[in-house]
């Protein structure tokens, strides 16, 4: 477990996304799953992820929408190798009132594309329907507003 103040909260994210990078190849999305109450941090995790890719639009939570998709911009990285993600994909299942309504997103179609990450708010809400996790990070609200203690860890 890791105490992480908010403000640091990006060098955090660029551990995952280290992670991320490290998972073997595979033939389908690499899953995230987010952990915590309501407010602990989840989506700020998303946003701070997602401009880290260079993704520069805004960010909101899919709360009412249930799934955000975007595009990660450029195929390669400053470096000049080929970028590994093309896509993110944001799913919050907070509202959902039946696992089965997971199914209308068509998982099908963002789950098995390679170029893609996954990081779903919520996933324990899914049932025996969520995707098997990369990675989990549970967020948990200590020490008042500004500092959250965040685990990371690899599923397999």
């Amino acid at each position: 477990m890791t105490t992480v103040p908010l403000s640091e909260l990006p060098e955090f994210v660029r551990n995952v996304r280290s992670v991320l990078k490290l998972l073997p190849q595979q033939n389908r999305a690499a899953v995230v799953w987010l952990r915590g109450d309501l407010g602990a941090g989840k989506t700020t995790f998303v946003q701070c992820l997602a401009r880290d890719y260079g993704i520069e639009e805004d960010v909101t939570s899919p709360t009412y929408v249930l799934m955000r998709s975007y595009d990660i911009p450029g195929a390669r990285l400053p470096s000049g190798t080929l970028r590994r993600y093309k896509r993110l994909v944001h799913i919050d299942a907070y509202r959902l009132e039946d696992p089965k309504e997971f199914l209308t997103l068509r998982p099908e179609q963002f789950l098995e594309d390679k170029d893609a990450v996954v990081l779903i708010e919520w996933p324990e809400k899914l049932g025996h329907y969520a995707p098997k996790p990369d990675v989990c990070v549970d967020f948990k609200m200590d020490g008042g507003e500004s500092e959250r203690t965040i685990n990371m860890s690899k599923e397999n």
